[in-house]
């Protein structure tokens, strides 16, 4: 399995049907059709290819300063992990995330994602929190900001990857939510 890092400003035309065609398999409900991202370009992404050079893995991610009960954190946040349906189940998922950690580890505080498969995350040591959070509400069909948001949100997840231990509490995203 080889992994790219890369940039959306830096992907081909190729690469950029074929990840169109991944994410759209992976979350035909609700992902746009039309572009790369649902709400927000993530600032990188880490794409994983088989030895035949298909696209079968992906993972955004995300770097930002939160603010979690009045103290400033770095969080490195997973966007729409997917792999491609045929070859579920043989870890790329978990070999997309270890390589997120190993970007994480000794640059931020925590890795944060919202999981629809918790036990994925679980087995990749990530625990289940529950902090009020408030974000930038994005309307993903008009790309426009509709307000700010303010509760718990189902899914959060984070891995302590950092010293600074996780806390409950208020959870401010100073921006979207992933």
């Amino acid at each position: 399995m080889k992994l790219i890092k890369t940039y959306d400003v830096d992907l081909s035309e190729e690469w950029s049907t074929l990840l169109q065609e991944l994410l759209v398999a992976s979350f035909p409900e609700v992902y746009p059709k039309d572009r790369l991202f649902f709400k927000q370009i993530p600032q990188g992404r880490v794409l994983a290819f088989a030895p035949d050079n298909q696209l079968v893995g992906h993972v955004g991610i995300d770097y930002r300063i939160m603010n979690l009960n009045g103290k400033p954190i770095r969080v490195l946040g997973i966007i729409d992990l997917c792999v491609s349906s045929a070859i579920r189940s043989q870890g790329i998922a978990s070999l997309l995330i270890s390589e997120v950690e190993r970007m994480a580890k000794g640059r931020v505080d925590f890795v944060l994602l919202f999981a629809d498969h918790e036990e994925l995350y679980s087995k990749n040591g990530f625990k289940t929190v529950s902090n009020t959070c408030k974000w930038l509400k994005i309307d993903h069909e008009t790309l426009t900001t509709v307000g700010v948001g303010h509760q718990e949100v189902e899914g959060l997840m984070i891995k302590e990857v950092g010293s600074m231990p996780w806390s409950e509490g208020e959870l401010d995203f100073l921006g979207y939510l992933y």
